[in-house]
Order: structure tokens, then sequence, then C-alpha cells
């Protein structure tokens, strides 16, 4: 097994093979692992450089070299920005510090990361970015240059510079510990020793630094789960680093854990109060969000108005609007409008209007529908562009017309589908709005659907009535309609009759013939 320990770092790996290994770090005197969360090549290179090598050859995750024990020093996450840093030292690391491994919730050994490193190890490399600085257990330990880097809480160096009483601001992998030192005297330099090396105090997290994030997702059966996230900046973050996210729903606790994401499923049908907050020991910080359901917006919010902007052409111009008050939008409001003209799709678009050229005297029927992402809202009118004088007009006899279509089905079901047909050059003032459909004295049907089902269809023919109404009176209109198979028996009967017939007059015929008279 190599080790090397010049520095803080050393790599664990197979015996004989020299700048390979697991990747072990020095803290709070203990040797412990490193998450390969986020790494690459150039924190492979970081390392590699920290032990007097070059660069990096390789970097290997998930255990390569094996499982460490002991704690995980560095968890889930380092990042080396460039991949010129000198050490790890230079290098962002989460959590930032030197955490017991309890804390380390996110990652195992079975993820401790390994680098071979490339060429031969340099040791004046090494001197040019640290000096040596002995322990009383005889182990050598690196000092930048700029500040120093204590792994225990009492060490003894001979500093170029140094005053009896200065304070020595020591780095444990990014946590800061003020020490203040003592000169004991000696030649030719005096013996500082650095005592009293505590931890920085831990720090309250600021108010307003989490937020909240609600997102709707829509499963099967229409079932609908809120994923909800609570996020914090990493230039936020305390010391030490938040850890413990409890996430509530009203007053049901959904998550108490370092994730910082719960689900509520599936989603209430109300508005609902969402609260997280988190802890990073010391004390604690929180947000909240009121949070209302997508759903598809409510009947009745929508109406429709038809102004006219004069004539142009020989046509009058009008323009028509879908309006639905800002107090009444759904969430996410309406985006879209599709506007209808005698069922003829004329707009679809995010404007609520459209202008038509309508012939004087026509009436028209008017459908508009507001859609957001989750359902429609619709309003149909009717309207005439001028009035007739007379007023009013009852609906002729004869304009309506029933047809009739089969659909066959699985287990050869079929179903009737039934119109009631009116061309636009018959509609009166007003136009149609209510139809019934009957089948046999049995109604199907009164809306202003002008269709109807008959689910399944049996056999043999039915008495189909139509009849509509404009509210100043009313046509109606029938027609018969047989079952396909049904006409294929009474064809069969009538074919078998035919038969029949032309037998019995062959037999006449022979029998005549064949008869002898006798007087």
């Amino acid at each position: 097994m190599n080790v090397y320990s010049p520095f803080t770092v050393r790599l664990v790996g197979p015996p004989g093979k020299d700048g390979e290994g697991r990747v072990e770090i020095f803290c709070d005197g203990e040797w412990g692992t490193v998450c390969d969360g986020g790494w690459d090549i150039r924190e492979a290179h970081a390392v590699c450089r920290q032990l007097g090598y070059t660069l990096a050859a390789s970097v290997h995750v998930g255990a390569h070299f094996g499982e460490g024990t002991g704690p995980i020093w560095i968890d889930d996450y380092t990042y080396c920005p460039t991949g010129n840093e000198r050490s790890l030292l230079e290098c962002t690391r989460w959590p930032w510090g030197c955490f017991p491994s309890y804390l380390s919730t996110s990652c195992g050994h079975g993820q401790d990361v390994g680098v071979r490193c490339e060429g031969q190890r340099n040791q004046s490399v090494v001197d040019e970015h640290f000096e040596n600085v002995a322990y009383s257990e005889g182990f050598t330990y690196g000092v930048d240059r700029y500040s120093y880097y204590d792994m225990k809480s009492e060490f003894t160096f001979t500093p170029t510079s140094a005053s009896d009483g200065d304070i020595l601001q020591c780095h444990v992998y990014g946590v800061v510990r003020s020490v203040t030192l003592q000169i004991l005297g000696g030649q030719p330099d005096p013996v500082v020793v650095a005592v009293a090396a505590t931890p920085r105090p831990g720090q309250p997290p600021l108010p307003n630094i989490l937020s909240i994030e609600a997102v709707e997702l829509r499963g099967r059966d229409n079932m609908v789960n809120l994923v909800i996230s609570c996020q914090v900046n990493f230039t936020d973050q305390p010391f030490p680093y938040l850890h413990t996210y409890t996430i509530e729903a009203g007053n049901t606790t959904l998550s108490s854990s370092s994730s910082g994401s719960a689900i509520l499923s599936p989603r209430p049908n109300e508005c609902i109060n969402l609260t997280c907050s988190s802890t990073n020991g010391v004390g604690s910080t929180s947000a909240s969000l009121w949070h209302c359901p997508k759903d598809p917006p409510p009947n009745d919010i929508i109406s429709v108005t038809i102004q006219s902007h004069g004539e142009e052409d020989g046509k009058d111009i009008f323009m028509v609007t879908c309006h639905v008050d800002p107090d009444d939008q759904p969430s996410p409001p309406i985006h879209t409008y599709k506007i209808a003209v005698d069922d003829m799709l004329v707009s679809i678009s995010p404007l609520p209007n459209v202008t038509l050229n309508l012939r004087p005297t026509t009436c028209i029927n008017v459908v508009c529908t507001g859609l957001n992402d989750y359902g429609k809202t619709t309003k149909r009118e009717s309207y005439c562009s001028t009035p007739a004088e007379e007023g009013p007009q009852t609906p002729e006899s004869n304009i309506l017309e029933v047809r009739t279509r089969e659909i066959k089905e699985e287990g050869d079901t079929v179903t009737l589908v039934i119109t009631c047909h009116v061309d636009l050059s018959d509609q009166p003032f007003p136009h149609l709005h209510t139809y019934s459909i009957g089948v046999d004295n049995r109604t199907l049907s009164t809306s202003s659907c002008a269709s109807a089902i008959l689910s399944p269809l049996a056999y043999g023919c039915f008495n189909i009535t139509c009849s509509a109404t404009n509210g100043y009176g009313e046509t109606i209109t029938w027609l018969l309609h047989c079952h396909e198979e049904s006409l294929a028996v009474v064809d069969h009967v009538l074919v078998l009759l035919v038969l029949l017939f032309s037998l019995s007059i062959v037999t006449c015929v022979n029998v005549v013939t064949s008869r002898k008279c006798v007087y």
C-alpha cells in the first residue's frame, strides 16, 4: 500500500503502484474518504498537483480502488472550476468543511472516489506552494504560504514572521478556526505554538433564504400530484450548511429529511398553505407558499359580445369578442380562444376577438370557447346582423332533415348516430336552438345539440322524430330507419315469396296443360 501524507491528502491503492488509489483526506485528526459526486478530471488534477504530480491520468468513481472506512469528509459535491487548481483546498466543496460522517446522508463508501496520477512525483512542485511544518508526533503537514491549514487543535512551527498574541486563521477544508500565537523564543527564529484552536462558532441561517416551488404533475385517471421543492442559493448557505428540511401542507408534515423535496398525492381540490423550514443545527429558517389548484375553468365565466363596426362592400362588419372578467380567470388563466360561427371555426388565437363580414339580415350562431392547460369553458349566442322588419319568425316546415349512421363496435355491438340537420339558408330568426330527438315515442335527447345516440341498436325498424324550436315556433320531421341486418332479412323473405309465387304459377300451368276433358 502506497500512502502519501505530506499535505493532508493521500492515495490508498494497490501495492507497488505509486500515484494511484482511493482519495483520502486528513481532517480533525482522522483520515476519511471523499464522495465521487461532481468529480471529473479537473478535481483529479487538483489532487495530483497537491501530491506533487503534474497532471492526473484518470478519475475513478464507485469505489474503484475499494471502499474506505471512517467518515466521509467531503460529501456529494466537489467542484474545481478551471482544472488548474493546485490543491483541493482551492476547490468548492459541499459540505464546506469537515463534518461527522453521520451528516453524509446522500453518499456511502460505495461512492468513494479514486484517481490515477501521471508521471513521477516531484517534491519541488509541492515546495513551491507549501512550507513544511513539523508536528510533535513527527509527521509532516503542509502550510499554505498565505493561510495555514490546521489539522489538530495544537501544532508547533517556525514562521518567517510572527508576533506574540497574533491571531492565526486556520482552515480545515474551509472551516475557519481562530487560534492565538504564543511565541516561546528560540534561535535563530522564534518558535511559535498555536494554542486554543477552537472551531468557528456555528451561525444561524438568515431569514428569507429559502424559496418554495410547487409543480403539478398529472398521472393516470387524471390524478394530480403536487411536487414541492425547497431551495436555497449556494451563496446564502450558513455555517454549517442547512441539512434538514421539513415540508408541511396545511397542518400535515409531508417530509423531514435532507432531500428538500416532497410529493403531495393526490393534490387537494382547494388552495393550501405550503411551508418549508430548515435547520443547520444552530438555528432555522422558513418560507411559505399559498398554492391553488390548476383546474379547468368553471362554466359560465365567459360571455359573447357582438358589436357593429359599419358597412363595407355591401356587408355589415362586426366584432365578436369573448370576454372573461379578470376576477373569474382560473389558474392558469385562459390562454387560447376558439370562435366558431355556425359550426365553422373562424379563429383560434390568444386574442379573444375576431372581425366578421356578414350579409345583411343574416342570422348566425356564435360559439366562444376559452381554454387553459386543464380544460375549457364555452358560451353560445345567436345573433342577426339586421333583424327582419316583421320581427321573430316561426320556423317553416320541412326545413329539418334526419340523418342516420350505424357504427359497429367491439362484439358486433351497433350504435346508431342520429343527426337533425338544417341548412344555414333555412334558419329562421332567431336560429333554432333546442332540438328534441325521439325513437318510437321515447325521447333520446332534448338539448342544443342536434344529435343523439341509440346504443346498442336493436333489430328491426324504428320511427325517428326530430323537432326543433327557436323560441317562437317549432318544426318537426321524421324518418323510418331499419337496421341493416333487418333489411337483409326482409330482402330474403321477399326473394323467397317471389320464388314461391313463381313456383305456384308453373305448377298451375302444368296442371292446366295436362288436364284431360271428359264429355
